[in-house]
């Protein structure tokens, strides 16, 4: 395995967190409303929709980082900007 393959600690690669597209998408993919926390190679998810047997909300749960568009990653981190320089201002 290359150096680039790998993670140490929270680093992990570009190729570890890339989400690739599928054929099958449609069928296989369950629509995320938000990334909520992050840890190693894994993001927590907040599911869009309602479990039909609960009535409730679905449960939050962890995904591999590359299973998460670009598109959420980016507004994760952004978000994660915005709290970081929320907790600085208030911090003054």
């Amino acid at each position: 395995m290359s150096s680039s393959d790998e993670s140490v600690g929270n680093i992990v690669s570009e190729r570890e967190t890339q989400f690739v597209p599928r054929s099958d998408d449609d069928e296989v993919l369950w629509e995320v409303q938000e990334i909520t926390a992050e840890r190693g190679k894994k993001y927590r998810v907040k599911w869009a929709g309602i479990d039909p047997a609960t009535r409730k909300p679905w449960s939050q749960s962890w995904v591999d980082k590359r299973d998460c568009t670009d598109q959420l990653v980016a507004e994760w981190k952004s978000d994660e900007k915005e709290e970081e320089a929320r907790g600085w201002k208030e911090a003054r």
